[in-house]
């Protein structure tokens, strides 16, 4: 007895020592799904780029109910992460929100406070929180505001880092940035809410953003009112105009902000929306200065270029309407979308990727023979390619009677995506698993809007990091892909893999003027199965032209080199056309000639050089207000920057954008399935719990008789 105490306190002095040891030498094992709490490849290699320290300020108000409770610890637990895995230039601090200087800090760098409902005293009560983040290094504040959640936090902190290292390596430098604002005069006559006062705020705006840029940006206000002026600045700059009618005629201006950095320009829009009661009113200062950050960070960053096709009809990078503007936009965080004409330009060198988006026009062969030795020169292609697109009449041309139709899309890319593996059907597909509009006022009934299936659980390709997190995805007006019946031979052949495929319950018709209010589901004729909406092919292409002179003749249609006048044949009277192209000069033409038909053959590649990759999404729908929000992180927009993240050769980013984005979900696969589910939770998990304490009851009752047994034995003995 005399030992114990001793004992006890040798153990506790082991168990100090040893909790000691391990504050400082220690492993953990993340098992979580997607090591959400492990740092990716991504972040270590942005910590790697630290020259000067570093600083993470947390402004994120403790005591919170659940579940903003466990993404501040979620959020802590990351930044524990990058503390650990760099040892001098990262660090990190907690403000207390309880007090009046740490509100004022978080207001001064631009957090927003957020409105959160909590039980207090057995009632709802409102409360305003603070839930964001800054990272400082050098002088440049990057803000991660309004952190409700752990979905692609990890990505929104090492963007935020990889953003600030970027522009104070950029901005540090000789050039700075001029930021100018176009408001024409005339526009006052508008009444615009707001406009009086533009450039005032426009003004404190740009304090704000330079003193954050090491005072390198530079401001300019200017009036253009003439129409010469307008016409200039339009051209010059490309600031879109405005136009409207008074009683004197027809007037013009222009509104807009442009952002100039050496050779560069970012085009930031002020948008005037319409008042509920009448009237225009101009978008809120804070929002526009959001945008002006954001702008410049793409504007001064190394990001890299992707090629974007222009010039057969493609969808419009600088139209916000009904373009692919939400687009560019989301694009212009990590990429200069460089646009090419392919008609009479070839793709830049050091461009990996080239984006060819809801094109309505023929393309040329050349315009084909470019794509096409882009994909053998080791390139990536993204396409986006409709089967039909919706002709909208003028207002005009409504009031007189013109309605909305649609049209056959035929671009001359099918054969050259069919040759290289992906078959695109000229249908529709439309989905019972599909969104669903909300009711309105006046008892207006919610709508099913079957050409927009809503994608998710296995309709996600888990296997890809393009589509592995996502969840609740929409597609509009897409085609049916499929691999092609006879693809490349060349080995290895490409894989085909489909990333997005609809539910069990969709279908396709021929014309979308077989939608309509008759459309409840799958009709008794129709073949109701998965369609694949987006598909990727990669490996080794092989070209869908023979040779660089015999344009617009493919390559199944003219005589194979195995044919009787075998190989050398076929070589000579490839050479024989580039001399007859030259005008019988006897040379063969020196490589730039812009007439592809007097290209060297040597430039001319059969197969690619390396593998490639190309892929291929139904609609460009996709690329449009109608579906993307660059303001917000949607399923949609992450599933377009991974694309082409993933094309580009960075499957890093993409897999971290995805981390921790969709909680896992019970995936139903039939009807019988879901019943079975419903009353097995409802009825067999009671029963089984009464069952269960029916059994431990009867071994305790019995175990109860047996010890009554034995006392009773031993008594009368």
């Amino acid at each position: 007895m005399k030992r114990l105490p001793l004992n006890l306190v040798l153990l506790l002095a082991i168990l100090v020592a040893v909790n000691l040891v391990s504050s400082n030498s220690f492993f953990r094992i993340d098992l979580t799904k997607n090591n959400a709490y492990s740092l990716s490849a991504v972040s270590r290699e942005t910590l790697s780029l630290l020259e000067d320290p570093l600083r993470v300020r947390v402004f994120y108000s403790a005591d919170l109910p659940a579940p903003y409770n466990g993404v501040r610890q979620y959020l802590l637990d990351l930044l524990r992460e990058f503390d650990g895995a760099e040892d001098g230039y990262f660090s990190y601090e907690i403000v207390d929100m309880e007090t009046p200087e740490g509100k004022a800090e978080a207001q001064g760098y631009g957090l927003q406070q957020v409105e959160i409902q909590e039980i207090q005293s057995d009632e709802f009560q409102s409360r305003a929180v603070y839930m964001g983040a800054v990272v400082l290094y050098g002088t440049v504040v990057e803000r991660v505001d309004q952190i409700g959640s752990t979905d692609g936090l990890e990505y929104r902190l090492t963007t935020a880092m990889n953003s600030a290292v970027t522009q104070v390596d950029a901005l540090s430098g000789t050039s700075g940035v001029t930021m100018r604002v176009f408001a024409s005069p005339a526009l006052r006559e508008l009444q615009i809410q707001g406009f009086a006062e533009l450039e005032s705020e426009m003004r404190d705006v740009h304090n704000r953003i330079n003193r954050d840029n090491f005072g390198r940006i530079d401001y300019e206000f200017l009036e253009p009112d003439s129409d010469d002026a307008i016409r200039s600045t339009v051209e010059e700059y490309g600031v879109q105009p405005i136009r409207w009618e008074n009683r004197t005629g027809v007037r013009r201006g222009v509104l807009g902000i442009v952002l100039s950095y050496e050779d560069r320009a970012e085009r930031v829009p002020l948008e005037i929306f319409s008042r509920l009661f009448g009237g225009y009113a101009l978008d809120d200062p804070a929002n526009i200065e959001e945008s002006l950050r954001q702008a410049i960070r793409s504007l001064v960053s190394t990001t890299s270029q992707v090629a974007y096709a222009v010039g057969t009809g493609e969808m419009d990078v600088n139209d916000y309407q009904q373009g692919a503007a939400p687009f560019a936009q989301l694009l212009s965080e990590r990429y200069e979308i460089v646009p090419v004409d392919l008609t009479g330009e070839d793709i830049p060198a050091g461009i990996d990727t080239l984006i060819v988006n809801g094109p309505s026009g023929q393309y040329s062969q050349e315009a084909l023979y470019r794509i096409d030795q882009f994909l053998m020169g080791g390139g990536s292609l993204l396409a986006f390619l409709d089967s039909y697109r919706q002709i909208v009449p003028t207002q005009q041309q409504m009031m007189s009677g013109a309605q909305p139709y649609w049209e056959p899309v035929t671009t001359g890319l099918e054969p050259l995506v069919e040759h290289y593996g992906i078959n695109l059907s000229e249908t529709m597909v439309l989905d019972e698993e599909s969104f669903r509009t909300r009711p309105g006022t006046g008892g207006r009934q919610s709508q099913q809007i079957f050409q927009a299936p809503v994608l998710g659980g296995q309709s996600m390709n888990r296997e890809n990091v393009v589509t592995a997190g996502l969840q609740d995805l929409i597609v509009l007006n897409a085609r049916e892909l499929a691999p092609s019946a006879a693809g490349p031979s060349a080995p290895p052949p490409p894989q085909y893999t489909a990333l997005l495929r609809t539910s069990p319950r969709s279908w396709v018709v021929e014309t979308p003027e077989d939608i309509g209010p008759w459309t409840t589901g799958v009709p008794a004729d129709a073949e109701a199965g998965r369609k694949d909406v987006a598909a990727l092919v990669e490996g080794t292409f092989t070209s869908w032209f023979e040779s660089a002179v015999d344009l617009g003749i493919p390559a199944q249609e003219m005589s194979s080199p195995d044919s009787a006048d075998g190989p050398d044949a076929a070589v000579a009277n490839a050479n024989a056309a580039v001399i007859d192209a030259n005008d019988g000069a006897g040379e063969v033409p020196e490589q730039g000639v812009t007439d592809v038909s007097a290209l060297r053959i040597d430039s001319y590649r059969a197969t690619s050089i390396e593998p490639g990759r190309l892929l291929v999404v139904g609609s460009s729908a996709f690329t449009t207000p109608q579906l993307l929000n660059p303001q917000a992180r949607t399923p949609n927009g992450t599933f377009l920057l991974n694309a082409v993240d993933y094309l580009n050769g960075m499957p890093g980013m993409a897999e971290l954008r995805s981390k921790g984005l969709g909680v896992a979900r019970i995936e139903v696969v039939s009807d019988a399935s879901r019943v079975t589910a419903r009353w097995g939770n409802t009825i067999a998990v009671p029963l089984l719990v009464v069952a269960l304490g029916i059994i431990v009851w009867a071994r305790r009752r019995a175990r109860a008789r047996s010890v009554r047994s034995i006392f009773q034995t031993g008594k009368e003995g």
